[in-house]
């Protein structure tokens, strides 16, 4: 999971098993506890510590054949993904599949993979199943910006139009941002009419969910 949060691909994770027996020797092992290992994506490893029962077949103390050692990186691939999912609730577990589907090009050119962050994606993969169950597409989409910009509203106004305050600088990467969830979570023709700062308004007016603005 540190890897994935820096940037390191699962495929490109290599677990390099160390020649040693004991269940102790992975504490002893250099770099074992370094995420990366000697090299970035390399994490040093003692498959003896955790899963004694599926390598004591497989691997003998002493020097490790190369096409022995990448057997062993297969297989704790495959455990690792079986111990992610495992006590995962149903949402955390589609919303797993969902995420890497939208990593894998699902919402096209809509959405700029390059312009999110790994917790970004996960947080969109979230709301969108949010939003497949209830189909309340101003809750999802208002609780997508807030978790994108922290202090995001989005007002809904009588006749359907949808006004979104962002709050937060612009850019020509937060542009795309909001744009790819405009166009993800509300509906096609729905108005939204984004500002990036306060619209101007009637001042003092205590009682507004916003603070001391009247929209429009």
């Amino acid at each position: 999971m540190e890897a994935l949060e820096n940037g390191i691909r699962e495929n490109d994770l290599f677990f390099d098993v160390m020649d040693t027996s004991s269940p102790y020797g992975e504490a002893t092992v250099k770099n074992a506890y370094n995420p990366y290992g000697p090299s970035e994506g390399r994490i040093a490893v003692n498959p003896y510590y955790s899963y004694e029962a599926i390598f004591s077949p497989v691997i003998k103390p002493g020097r490790i054949p190369r096409l022995t050692q990448f057997l062993c990186d297969l297989l704790l691939h495959h455990l690792w993904e079986i111990d992610a999912f495992s006590g995962m609730s149903r949402d955390a577990f589609q919303v797993r599949f969902l995420e890497q589907d939208i990593l894998q090009g699902a919402f096209g050119v809509e959405l700029p993979l390059e312009d999110f962050t790994a917790e970004e994606i996960r947080s969109i993969a979230y709301f969108y199943l949010r939003l497949c169950r209830t189909g309340n597409q101003e809750r999802c989409f208002c609780d997508v910006m807030r978790s994108l910009y922290r202090n995001a509203w989005v007002n809904v106004r009588e006749e359907g139009s949808v006004v979104l305050i962002v709050n937060h600088p612009p850019s020509p990467a937060d542009e795309r941002r909001v744009d790819a969830m405009r166009s993800i979570f509300l509906q096609a023709g729905r108005t939204c009419r984004i500002f990036w700062d306060i619209p101007p308004g009637i001042i003092e007016c205590g009682e507004t969910t916003i603070g001391n603005f009247v929209l429009f």
